[in-house]
């Protein structure tokens, strides 16, 4: 689960967060070891494996999204990781399996990978954008991954491992984790007999992945998508990865991709038009923000072909589609090409048209915003647009801390102490709220900021604890 390369920023696992780790991670680490050898595909992990209720899978969703944070390994964009939660809750609600709420995150990888975590955590590497050309061919991903959730697969890896020795998966789990931190250290506490104990477990994760594969072509083509999309990723895949000479079967435990282009290349395509439209604006924004020097992404048509007879309002033919994600696009594509004012009555219009669109409340935002406290109306107004987005993001968050501290400032310590818990830094947090309770500006805001000091440490309680 620990995704940085080489020795970590910030030094050694300090020894409470390697037990917290360790308990939460134990138990996961026979699908987890399936990232080691080889960068395809996803983890075989499940939802309410240990028994959890939901609030409890909310913290521990909670928590590794905060420790990946606190890495760096995590990328914000509000528009990405809307899309993102958007296609994942498309796909679990069109899934028979009951599955609660999940979490999509983006990591900046330039490896083709994805994963699924306990508490319906899922990941998607930056390269997994360069490799699916079509939005089907990376929703086919998500599905696969959301599958592993659907589908339990912790659940029954705990049961296939109950033969198994905790000694040696405990063992083998701290040479993992600590390679992220130490690569000599951990190399030295992974050792082949742990290896060795665990191989029946590893081989039951290639039929998992098989299962995986089917589930998600089934609720692919519910949701209107080509689930055949998938072998295409994969013959890419195929294209640009070479197995290292001697490498056992004992440590493929996803099938090979050729074998998943077969299978998924046989499935049958759904009635109807596929949502492709917008990804291309989609796939070519994040090229430009995340990834310039690769430049795999062409400049959307689409765009192309309205720029010059576009005016104010929106475009009919952008809107036609009834997906925010086009017009959107096509407003970022004119930056510097058209007027600042027309710019904001379009993100306007686009919020009255689809006001539940997070990424539009916050660009909408981010211009009106004022860089100093010279202008208090400014700063208020951004200050309501930014009260009008759902999601939980860390870009919004930073832009309410700069303006609260502009214009609100007695609020300006729940703001802040939210920031830096969400960035991974929860004893900042905490620390901040108590300092504040100490030296409260009124008593509604210390009923605030305790509130607030209450909720972290309610998150905090219903960690797992060893």
């Amino acid at each position: 689960m620990l995704f940085c390369k080489g020795r970590s920023k910030t030094g050694p696992l300090r020894p409470a967060l390697g037990r917290r780790l360790g308990k939460l991670l134990i138990p996961l680490f026979s699908a987890w070891l399936s990232i080691v050898p080889v960068s395809v595909g996803a983890e075989d992990f499940g939802d309410q494996s240990l028994g959890w209720t939901r609030a409890q899978e909310e913290a521990v969703a909670g928590y590794l999204k905060r420790r990946m944070q606190a890495k760096g390994q995590i990328l914000n964009d509000v528009w990405i990781e809307y899309w993102l939660a958007e296609r994942a809750e498309r796909l679990r609600q069109a899934s028979t399996a009951p599955l609660g709420n999940l979490s999509v995150v983006l990591i900046d990888d330039h490896s083709f990978n994805a994963f699924a975590l306990p508490g319906n955590v899922m990941g998607f590497h930056l390269g997994l954008w360069e490799t699916a050309h079509t939005e089907a061919e990376f929703v086919s991903v998500l599905a696969h991954e959301l599958a592993h959730l659907n589908l339990r697969h912790f659940n029954r890896l705990m049961e296939n491992n109950r033969q198994q020795t905790w000694l040696a998966l405990s063992g083998a789990l701290l040479g993992i984790a600590l390679i992220g931190v130490d690569p000599e250290l951990g190399g030295a506490a992974f050792t082949s007999s742990q290896a060795g104990a665990l191989q029946q477990s590893l081989a039951f994760s290639r039929s998992m992945e098989t299962e995986a594969d089917r589930f998600a072509s089934q609720v692919l083509k519910d949701v209107g998508y080509d689930p055949s999309a998938g072998a295409a990723v994969f013959q890419r895949l195929q294209q640009q990865i070479s197995f290292q000479p001697g490498l056992s079967d004992f440590w493929q435990t996803h099938p090979l991709p050729a074998s998943r282009v077969a299978r998924l290349d046989q499935a049958d395509a759904p009635e109807g038009e596929s949502p492709e439209h917008h990804y291309p604006a989609l796939r070519w924004y994040l090229n430009q923000r995340f990834m310039p020097e690769d430049d795999f992404a062409e400049r959307p048509s689409v765009y192309s072909e309205i720029e010059a007879k576009a005016g104010t309002p929106l475009p009919a033919s952008l809107i036609a589609k009834a997906d925010p994600n086009l017009p959107f696009g096509w407003i970022l594509w004119q930056n510097g090409r058209a007027n600042a004012d027309i710019q904001q009555e379009r993100l306007t219009e686009l919020t009255r048209l689809f006001p539940d669109f997070d990424p539009a409340w916050y660009e909408l935002a981010r211009r009106t915003a004022p860089e100093g406290s010279e202008n208090s109306d400014r700063c208020q107004r951004a200050l309501g647009y930014l009260s009008r987005v759902n999601g939980t993001y860390i870009e919004v968050l930073e832009m309410k801390r700069r303006l609260t501290a502009l214009c609100e400032p007695q609020r300006e310590p729940e703001a802040t102490a939210l920031w830096l818990w969400h960035k991974g830094e929860e004893n900042r947090a905490m620390n901040l709220l108590r300092r504040a309770v100490e030296n409260p500006q009124s008593a509604s805001q210390v009923a605030r900021l305790r509130q607030l000091l209450t909720q972290f440490e309610e998150q905090r309680a219903l960690l797992p604890r060893g």
